[in-house]
């Protein structure tokens, strides 16, 4: 309970980095994580983690062997991360994803799922992360992401040849999940 009144305190003083006044409920972390093959998913992201909820989940259910790098901006939400995750790779800043994938590991990505606000990024930011988030996937990887709106399926339509979406209604507010496959050359 202490960490939800963490999240709706960090809301009021940031609104447009949360994005929500609550955490994501467990059906929408369960739909998110349900389109992923955990076991050939060696290499996974996980941008905006917020109060590590889908964290948890991603760690509970990646392989071992699995490397895990997760991205979170705000340094008290970060710092309370690292101390409950000692094996994720904890970095500040989603748009150094490239970089960071570059400098730490394979590279490319398996799997990327985002809490990120993407509706509160103006046009040009939006479309910069969509296209890093792209070019960092392995062929055949997935893209997920929840949404408050439709707002970002136009982008992901242009980039991905597959994208699924879902809503979830038992979220506050409900959300809408959209699963984005990358080509496979």
């Amino acid at each position: 309970m202490r960490k939800h009144w963490r999240f709706i305190r960090k809301f009021i003083e940031s609104p447009a980095q949360i994005g929500s006044v609550l955490p994501s409920s467990r059906m929408l972390v369960g739909s998110m994580m349900e389109a992923v093959d955990w076991q050939r998913a060696n290499t996974v992201v996980e941008l905006g983690a917020g109060t590590g909820v889908v964290t948890q989940a991603i760690n509970r259910l990646r392989s071992p062997q699995s490397r895990f790098y997760c991205f979170e901006q705000d340094p008290h939400m970060r710092t309370d991360l690292m101390s409950r995750f000692p094996g994720v790779w904890l970095e500040r800043d989603a748009f150094e994803l490239e970089q960071v994938l570059k400098q730490r590991g394979p590279g490319q990505a398996d799997c990327i799922v985002s809490c990120l606000p993407f509706a509160n990024l103006d046009d040009t930011a939006r479309e910069h992360l969509l296209a890093v988030i792209h070019r960092t996937l392995s062929p055949g990887g997935l893209f997920i992401a929840f949404q408050y709106s439709r707002q970002l399926l136009p982008y992901l339509s242009a980039i991905y040849d597959d994208v699924d979406t879902r809503w979830v209604m038992l979220n506050m507010p409900p959300a809408c999940v959209y699963i984005c496959r990358k080509k496979q050359p």
